[in-house]
């Protein structure tokens, strides 16, 4: 299975930045810049991102396996509205959200025949044969976010802003709706105020954990298990005013098993690039959509996890060292569909 689609080594302490000063990461010329030669990337898309269509509801465990079963049976009740409402039995705009979900997630597309799953959908979620129909594993919870954060066909800003651009570790709800509105800006069709808050706000409640164990947004998020945003106090923006203040948990990620890491690599490389048999360090930490970034994962991690592939699966990956840079080598090119399966019928964790 291939994926239709393919961090900056923050420092604990940076100091937050007025959101009128976020530089976003560009990401062309971010990605040169730390480039090493052989790093030979695949053209960029030109990406339309998406600020709506989630209805203002973040995506509910609970919704997954309701839906990939309709649509495994040959029902299509995203289409049919009035089935996903019965068969579901979730109200109109939570499946309308939830054909917005599906197919961000990467968990199923809309065909000219209608709704079916895609190869990644099918392995892992389906009722039959798949690894983890009921999202009780806490690999598919690391897989979900992988898969919208590397969607770069059906985008929201929300998870290319704040998993791939963002430049520091801390931000705010102003912060993040400066660079939204500047985005925005760029569309044909600007986004109002209001579509771009909820979009904010539908970001924040998929990944904080609820204040307090309560809200209903926050019962069965599919992300907020992972901890990666957390409120940490309070700061005043540019009008005076105090407002929450959040970080990324850049702390190292023990939960994600070393064969779900080693198909992350995988699905980054054939679509950054497929050419090449060799990449840097650097750039698996801090390249476009990379795993450090998507995963909020340090160098040291990151090095700690490419040597111990290296030990594993030393027919496949070896680390080396060419004029002082770091490189990886990937001596077969796979899809890793092997070490995802692997990763939830034998997990080995570091």
């Amino acid at each position: 299975m291939t994926s239709k689609n393919a961090l900056v080594g923050f420092e604990a302490s940076a100091p937050p930045i007025p959101a009128q000063s976020i530089p976003l990461v560009n990401s062309v010329s971010r990605t040169h810049a730390n480039s090493h030669p052989t790093d030979a990337q695949a053209p960029e898309k030109v990406v339309r991102f998406r600020f709506s269509g989630h209805q203002s509801f973040s995506l509910r465990i609970s919704w997954l396996p309701k839906v990939i079963r309709e649509i495994s049976e040959g029902h299509d009740p995203l289409t049919d509205i009035d089935r996903g409402i019965t068969s579901m039995g979730l109200g109109k705009n939570m499946v309308e959200s939830l054909r917005c979900w599906i197919e961000a997630f990467q968990v199923a597309s809309k065909e000219e025949s209608g709704w079916k799953l895609t190869p990644i959908g099918g392995l892992i979620f389906s009722p039959s044969t798949g690894q983890d129909p009921y999202l009780e594993d806490h690999t598919s919870n690391w897989l979900l976010h992988w898969l919208i954060c590397s969607n770069t066909q059906y985008s929201l800003f929300a998870w290319e802003c704040l998993f791939n651009r963002w430049p520091t570790t801390e931000f705010s709800a102003s912060d993040v709706m400066e660079a939204f509105r500047r985005e925005s800006g760029q569309n044909n069709k600007e986004a109002s105020i209001v579509t771009l808050k909820q979009h904010w706000e539908v970001l924040l409640h998929s990944y904080r954990p609820p204040r307090g164990g309560k809200g209903e947004d926050h019962l069965d998020s599919a992300l907020s298990v992972l901890g990666l945003i957390r409120e940490i106090g309070e700061r005043q923006n540019a009008q005076g005013k105090w407002e929450s203040l959040y970080t990324f948990d850049i702390g190292q990620k023990t939960s994600i098993p070393q064969q779900l890491f080693a198909f992350f690599i995988h699905d980054w490389w054939n679509r950054k690039f497929p050419a090449e048999k060799t990449v840097s360090l650097r750039q698996i930490v801090s390249g476009e959509h990379s795993p450090g970034r998507l995963l909020k994962m340090q160098e040291k991690e990151i090095l700690l996890r490419v040597e111990n592939l290296g030990r594993i699966q030393p027919q496949v990956f070896q680390l080396t060292e060419s004029a002082n840079v770091r490189l990886l080598q990937r001596l077969t090119a796979q899809n890793g569909q092997e070490d995802l399966v692997a990763a939830y019928k034998n997990p080995i964790f570091l």
